[in-house]
């Protein structure tokens, strides 16, 4: 003999599921009353895969942007489709997260591990959005804790160096990015049109993304503030028109490989290759900006000032990387305040 629970949902038509006992229907029936009470009511669904909705909770993500698309495709093929792809949402329980958080972080840098997971968290708050789930599982989850490093910039003669070692292709490249700091994908992605020799200035609006190298194309900057205007100096102005004067890269590239665009992929090959030859040459290209960034403090200039060549949101994130490198006022603050009242000084004149 069979027992069949029946209720009518918001907005629904009557639901029905059979039982082997009269308990489990009234104890089943009684959780869906109590949860259409509360309003956390999820419509009885087929069972679903976490692997399988991943997939399908990427391809609606239309706000991400092909760098964006290549990492949350890395990060759920290399760590979370291995560790919870095969279990569905409805089975994966907090202390599941847990543990693969834990799994991850045996073999990840702190940092990849919180990014993994937000992905992961992502995934199931739109779950829950689309009635799959009540709640999602991603609560209280304990993440390995981030040291925050300090920015060790380049010295000028490795960065000559690397000019001079790294793949012909790369090395005016090298030369330009150590004197403009720009991103990696804003230097790949200038072109003739940005430049203006007459003024001797170079329009930063947008960045080159995909890796397709014969037929490139572009995506709007970083960030509103990455929209910027700077100055180039004499030599850099030189480097690039004497590459002007030489074969033309597709699209109007200002920086190619034998006509074809640098790929983000091409770019950081090029770098790990020259990490065997040049010691401390750091882990990628943005090498290069922070380079730049610590000369213009050398120089005395103002977090305002470089937050706007870089092309950072405001100067509190210029300083939240860069504040280390600005010249301790603390000792000079001693010196303008150090002896103005002594205890053996002459009586003087009150005004």
């Amino acid at each position: 003999m069979r027992w069949r629970a029946e209720w009518t949902p918001p907005a629904g038509t009557k639901q029905r599921q059979s039982f082997a006992t009269k308990a489990a229907a009234e104890d089943f029936l009684a959780e869906q009353v109590s949860s259409i009470n509360r309003g956390t009511y999820v419509r009885l669904r087929k069972k679903v895969l976490l692997s399988d909705y991943a997939e399908k909770w990427q391809g609606a993500q239309l706000h991400h942007r092909a760098s964006s698309k290549e990492q949350v495709a890395a990060k759920l093929k290399l760590y979370i489709i291995p560790t919870l792809g095969h279990m569905t949402l409805d089975a994966v329980h907090r202390e599941d997260v847990q543990a693969a958080v834990g799994e991850w972080a045996e073999t990840l840098a702190p940092s990849t591990v919180k990014v993994t997971y937000g992905y992961l968290a992502a995934m199931f708050k739109a779950a829950v959005l689309d009635g799959n789930l009540q709640k999602s599982p991603c609560l209280s989850i304990r993440l390995p804790t981030i040291e925050d490093e300090a920015v060790i910039p380049l010295k000028t003669a490795t960065v000559q160096r690397l000019a001079k070692e790294i793949w012909k292709p790369y090395r005016p490249m090298v030369v330009f990015c150590a004197a403009t700091g720009l991103r990696s994908s804003e230097l790949r992605g200038l072109t003739w049109d940005r430049v203006d020799f007459d003024n001797a200035m170079i329009s930063i609006d947008r960045q080159l993304i995909g890796n397709n190298s014969s037929d490139p194309s572009w995506g709007p900057p970083k960030t509103k503030a990455s929209r910027r205007r700077i100055h180039i100096g004499d030599h850099s102005i030189q480097v690039i028109k004497e590459l002007r004067e030489g074969p033309q890269g597709v699209g109007g590239l200002v920086f190619h490989s034998d006509g074809r665009a640098i790929t983000r992929h091409t770019a950081g090959e090029a770098w790990r290759h020259i990490r065997d030859i040049v010691p401390g040459a750091g882990t990628g290209w943005h090498e290069l900006r922070h380079y730049h960034a610590s000369q213009l403090i050398a120089g005395g200039m103002s977090p305002v000032a470089v937050a706007h060549r870089l092309g950072h949101k405001d100067a509190t994130e210029t300083l939240k990387t860069y504040a280390h490198l600005w010249p301790d006022d603390d000792t000079k603050a001693a010196a303008l305040t150090d002896g103005l009242v002594r205890l053996d000084a002459p009586d003087l004149p009150l005004t």
